[in-house]
């Protein structure tokens, strides 16, 4: 379950098309999937469009902290300072595959971040990019996980491996897929990418618990298509660490 927690899946964007507003001119009224999920049997999926942003967005991480909460989280004695590390996943429903930080065969030794209880590490330029700038479709899903290594290097390459193994081989990435390929917006569809997704968060937390390695925070974040999208830095707080992501 996220600690931190930003939008929801059911705010993800639609609109009618125009066949169907002219049918039915109440719909105009219906935005997001949430609408869309208590509207009528009768009205049918094929109605409605995902609305793709008008302008191009991305993500980056920016920085991160540990705050105090840290050690009494954890429950144990840590190290002055501490190795960090986070696995994110971050899609849309353009029907590109998913986003994932860090990629197949990425270096352990530029995974890891040393980092004290209190102190900021901040990333340079625009952050660690999670997500490349481009138009979205529906919204950005985005999901971070924090964990503290408990440093056996060579089970970590192997850690990293399966895990970006998992994310690929994932429901959620199928279902992703197949999405441009649909006509409309299936709700049965959305609620299959919505279980996709916890369960996916579930195999990884599975996977990175039998390294031995500490769960620390879990930011999950929702950006419908349609919301004001505001350049620049936010900062979101957890039970053990402030995370700040950069918007671009």
């Amino acid at each position: 379950m996220a600690l931190i927690k930003v939008g929801t899946l059911n705010n993800f964007a639609v609109t009618a098309n125009e066949t169907a507003k002219k049918q039915l001119p109440c719909l105009k009224g219906i935005t997001t999937f949430s609408a869309l999920n208590e509207l009528s049997r009768a009205v049918s999926p094929g109605s409605f469009d995902l609305i793709t942003s008008k302008n191009k967005r991305g993500i980056g991480l920016k920085s991160l902290t540990l705050t105090k909460g840290f050690e009494g989280f954890l429950q144990k004695f840590l190290h002055r300072t501490n190795d960090i590390y986070f696995i994110a996943w971050v899609w849309d429903l353009s029907g590109q595959p998913v986003c994932q930080y860090p990629g197949a065969g990425a270096n352990v030794q530029d995974v890891i971040i040393p980092v004290s209880v209190g102190n900021v590490r901040e990333f340079i330029g625009q952050g660690i990019n999670l997500f490349p700038k481009r138009n979205i479709t529906g919204g950005i899903a985005i999901r971070i996980q924090l964990w503290e290594s408990d440093r056996k290097e060579r089970n970590f390459g192997k850690v990293l491996s399966d895990t970006a193994d998992a994310i690929q081989k994932s429901e959620l990435n199928n279902l992703l897929s197949a999405v441009s390929l649909l006509t409309g917006v299936p709700g049965a569809t959305i609620t299959l990418i919505k279980e996709a997704s916890v369960e996916l968060a579930k195999v990884i937390g599975t996977i990175l618990q039998k390294n031995g390695d500490d769960y620390v925070d879990f930011f999950e974040g929702y950006y419908a298509a349609d919301q004001k999208w505001v350049p620049g830095a936010e900062t979101y707080q957890g039970n053990a660490s402030v995370v700040t992501l950069n918007k671009y």
